[in-house]
């Protein structure tokens, strides 16, 4: 006997809803879909329209995903290296981080120290300008050096000769950097910034030192173990020195931010962490006396 059209599409509903039951209770049960369950629920989205970004932080580190996501350039430090200081940045954020050196790295820099103040000091007018135009907010400064790469081992012989390169110069006195011309090694025309601030962490990977007439990075260090010794401040000051496997990097750390203030290093990269002189235990060796003044 033929079921009339309302009881047939009845026994047919009927039918599918069993079904999708059934098809129901066996994904929830089997093993693969187990994780179906467990999905959380969509957050609630409360905040304004456009203030996802508004913390400082969080705008830099968009922005340097952003331009790594979008070129070839990599960072001048491998992955390890760039481990060794965010581990120190994750330590102490924010700080006052100046850099020696504008590179494909400087937004990473920038965008690891959130919160924080983050300068560039940059010695190739031209590089400056590419890396500028590329990352404008950046804060960087172009700077003068003047001294030279082939130069190096004139100025390691020679800097305790002026009294004003080597610390006990006077009663107590650290040797100055800014307006230090007489000392050849002091980059004492620096942007006043620079030394009316106390920086927690220093990084030199600038200036160039791999030709001859090349400023060479042994002002840089010079600067960088006077600054930390005269700090005022709470702490120390952590720096980072790369390219330890030249000559000219390896010689002058070893003397002017000392062995014994090395704390970790890997593959081309230095970490130094260097105590004021009001906090050592030692005393400042006399002016031009001392194998390593510094250390």
């Amino acid at each position: 006997m033929k079921l009339p059209g309302r009881r047939l599409l009845a026994v047919a509903a009927a039918a599918l809803l069993v079904a999708t039951s059934l098809l129901v209770a066996t994904l929830l049960t089997s093993p693969a879909l187990t994780f179906l369950p467990l999905l959380p629920c969509l957050p609630a989205v409360t905040a304004p329209s456009g203030a996802g970004y508004e913390p400082s932080g969080l705008a830099a580190l968009a922005d340097a995903a952003v331009y790594y996501a979008t070129t070839r350039a990599v960072p001048q430090q491998s992955r390890a290296e760039l481990a060794l200081s965010l581990a120190v940045l994750r330590r102490r954020a924010p700080v006052r981080l100046l850099v020696f050196g504008l590179g494909h790295d400087s937004p990473l820099w920038h965008a690891l120290n959130p919160g924080g103040a983050t300068v560039f000091l940059e010695e190739d007018p031209e590089w400056y300008r590419v890396v500028r135009s590329q990352s404008p907010h950046l804060r960087a400064h172009l700077v003068r050096y003047r001294t030279r790469q082939d130069h190096a081992d004139l100025l390691l012989g020679s800097y305790k000769q002026f009294p004003s390169c080597v610390p006990g110069a006077g009663a107590g006195a650290e040797p100055a950097v800014r307006a230090n011309a007489a000392c050849p090694l002091a980059l004492h025309d620096l942007p006043p910034e620079v030394y009316e601030n106390e920086w927690d962490v220093l990084m030199v990977d600038a200036p160039k030192g791999y030709f001859p007439s090349a400023p060479g990075r042994m002002a840089a260090i010079w600067t960088a173990a006077a600054m930390a010794r005269a700090r005022r401040g709470e702490g120390d000051t952590d720096v980072f020195l790369h390219d330890v496997d030249r000559r000219v990097e390896r010689m002058f750390a070893e003397e002017l931010l000392c062995d014994r203030f090395r704390v970790g290093g890997t593959g081309r990269l230095w970490h130094f962490r260097i105590p004021p002189v009001s906090r050592r235990a030692n005393t400042t060796t006399a002016a031009g006396g001392g194998e390593r003044p510094f250390c």
